[in-house]
């Protein structure tokens, strides 16, 4: 089976820092992936590059064989960390945008759970709190059936209740036919529904294996695999 993402020297710099420095990395369909680092790592940068929102120095990024462009953009599906949805007047008017630019944009599931969650299609996305902003914002870009979805901190600063159906959305979503890449440094939330993990560290693949491989070969969870690998990093702000 052919990689859906293959990536080989991939670099990129912010002024004398190199955040992403030759960085190798190849994923198959049909996975939920752990993208785990301390924020800073790059991350965030990894993301913006195979959404085609940053170039790169050096390296190439392939997404089912194709560069990032308008024909990856068709089929990768890409869930930022901040609210993007400032523009729109009502949950019906980002949708109607969803629908509009993205063809494989499912209406009906975007509906079933915006009831779920108690959203009304006519509410005004300023009424809402910043918490569920980010609930309809993420029910959007989990509506699409892409073949890949970047999941960029979805579980930060979120009630629990908030998490777990986070959590089980990200599951209706996945499926053989597609691969799910969740970015986190809050690796306890969601360890258990991950089948592979990469771990950055410098710019580079630090740790990369299937969770239940590195588990045994551990001894111990990937949240304590985490935990040691990085337990002389303080936390600090991604700027990416």
């Amino acid at each position: 089976m052919s990689d859906l993402l293959s990536i080989s020297n991939l670099t990129r710099t912010y002024g004398n820092k190199k955040v992403l420095d030759g960085l190798d990395l190849k994923i198959g369909t049909g996975k939920i992936v752990g993208l785990l680092a301390p924020n800073g790592e790059g991350k965030t940068t990894l993301f913006r590059l195979m959404a085609g929102l940053l170039t790169k120095n050096d390296g190439e990024i392939l997404i089912d064989g194709q560069e990032p462009s308008e024909i990856t953009n068709s089929y990768v599906s890409f869930l930022p960390d901040h609210y993007v949805l400032g523009g729109f007047h009502s949950i019906r008017g980002a949708m109607k945008h969803m629908k509009k630019y993205f063809s494989d944009f499912d209406e009906a599931k975007a509906l079933s759970l915006m009831k779920r969650l108690k959203f009304a299609p006519n509410q005004r996305l300023a009424s809402l709190s910043k918490g569920q902003k980010e609930q309809v914002q993420l029910i959007l870009f989990l509506s699409r059936k892409a073949k890949l979805f970047l999941l960029d901190e979805p579980l930060a600063a979120v009630d629990p209740a908030t998490r777990d159906f986070i959590v089980q959305t990200i599951l209706s979503s996945f499926g053989e036919d597609n691969t799910v890449i969740i970015s986190t440094h809050v690796v306890l939330d969601i360890e258990l529904i991950l089948d592979e993990i990469v771990m950055l560290k410098n710019g580079k693949v630090h740790l990369q294996g299937e969770a239940d491989e590195l588990r045994s070969k551990y001894g111990m969870t990937i949240n304590d695999i985490f935990k040691e690998e990085f337990r002389f990093v303080e936390g600090g702000s991604e700027n990416e």
